[in-house]
């Protein structure tokens, strides 16, 4: 598993919680966790949430298009 970073400030447009990414993807939240385990998406840590940037959202998004 990655290491979390872990940020001091969290800008609420710039991450996302694992449950609104995985809204964002269509996939459900245990396999948003999974990614995170398997270190396909970097984590961060922000008090007792765990984020993700919303730019590794849209590009997480835009390779399942193909449009890399």
């Amino acid at each position: 598993m990655a290491k979390p970073k872990h940020i001091n400030e969290a800008n609420d447009g710039e991450f996302l919680t694992v449950e609104e990414a995985g809204k964002e993807l269509g996939v459900k939240t245990n396999a948003i966790r999974n990614y995170l385990y398997n270190g396909k998406m970097q984590t961060y840590k922000f008090k007792t949430l765990t984020l993700i940037k919303r730019e590794d959202v849209e590009q997480w998004k835009a390779r399942q298009r193909g449009i890399t």
